[in-house]
């Protein structure tokens, strides 16, 4: 059914990179090629520009997205660099308000912190980052979010407050927060908390409608977000042809299929994960085909239309993995003509 609220035209179009590293290539490679995409997608005039935060996976060279955001805001001029997101779970509050407190002073307006409760590792990396764990983020949450309004001038922090005597430098703006979510659950959390909300479509498939049903009935208006502002993570590729997008997504495909067994490989080239997959057992590629959305632009463009409008979805992330940056920013370049011209 199409969500009767939402206005019936193409949903804001942004980026989520996790840095894939491809075989025979490095991590150095991913993040050069992370920082010709962000300028392309500022380029083509795209909304934002989000990293990821994985641990201990060797697909993804994206660990440390405050760092990723300061290079990338430094290299382009109006695109917003965010978060998709920063776990929370496994740092100090107080010093993610100060790293995103100082990536706002630097570059003003530009700047949006995607938090999620996960840590984004297996338990023992996890334990390794010394963070106090998922069961603590409702907690470290409040005090981020409280330290953030201080910090603005918005709110300052009461003499009863835990954190009061502490403040987090420097004073002045604060970011965008969004917190990230993979479930009914977890998007009420955010609607009752008044944050926007990005659900990871990737990690919950079909789960995005009732996600944002549910993050839109427990809304409540707070400083960080006035009304329900939802946006929708997911994987989808556009190239000239059905062919040629197909071709192009086998890389993504193989990759899931070894992902699919627990293992966190690099992404194979297309001539090597076409071998891959020929030699694969049918059903298990059956099994994770579909996920990704893929085809020419205007069967990809109308597909994210739809979804958008059949989910209430104000905005889309769209993250596209191909073996050459030309085919990534071609993709985003040809989805961006389609909306446009929607």
């Amino acid at each position: 059914m199409i969500h009767q609220n939402k206005r019936m035209k193409p949903p804001v179009l942004s980026v989520l990179d996790p840095s894939p590293i491809f075989e025979g290539r490095s991590a150095q490679d991913a993040l050069n090629q992370t920082r010709a995409l962000c300028e392309a997608a500022d380029a083509l005039g795209l909304r934002s520009y989000w990293v990821q935060e994985h641990h201990n996976a060797s697909s993804f060279a994206g660990t440390a997205p405050e760092v990723l955001i300061a290079d990338l805001a430094a290299r382009t001029k109006q695109i917003t660099v965010g978060s998709g997101g920063v776990m929370l779970p496994n740092y100090s509050p107080l010093k993610v308000a100060e790293q995103f407190a100082t990536l706002e002073a630097l570059y003003p307006g530009r700047i949006e912190l995607g938090l999620g409760r996960a840590t984004g590792a297996d338990p023992r990396a996890s334990a390794a980052l010394l963070g106090p764990g998922a069961n603590e983020f409702p907690q470290m949450l409040r005090l981020l979010l409280d330290w953030l309004m201080d910090t603005s001038g918005e709110q300052a922090i009461e003499a009863s407050h835990p954190a009061a005597g502490i403040r987090a430098n420097p004073q002045g703006g604060r970011p965008d927060v969004w917190m990230l979510s993979s479930s009914a659950q977890s998007a009420a959390f955010a609607g009752a908390m008044g944050l926007k909300l990005a659900f990871a479509d990737f990690l919950s498939p079909g789960g995005a409608a009732p996600a944002l049903a549910a993050y839109r009935e427990a809304f409540k208006p707070s400083p960080f977000a006035a009304e329900p502002y939802a946006a929708i993570g997911l994987v989808a590729l556009a190239a000239e042809t059905e062919t040629e997008a197909a071709r192009l997504g086998q890389s993504g495909l193989a990759w899931n299929l070894a992902r699919a067994t627990g293992a966190f490989t690099l992404f194979p080239s297309v001539e090597v994960a076409e071998e891959r997959l020929a030699k694969a057992d049918p059903a298990a590629v059956r099994a994770i085909s579909g996920r990704a959305i893929s085809g020419d632009a205007a069967t990809v463009s109308k597909r994210l239309t739809t979804l958008a409008q059949e989910t209430g979805a104000d905005e889309l992330f769209v993250l596209t993995i191909a073996e050459t940056l030309e085919a990534r920013i071609g993709s985003y370049e040809l989805l961006s003509r389609a909306f446009v011209n929607a």
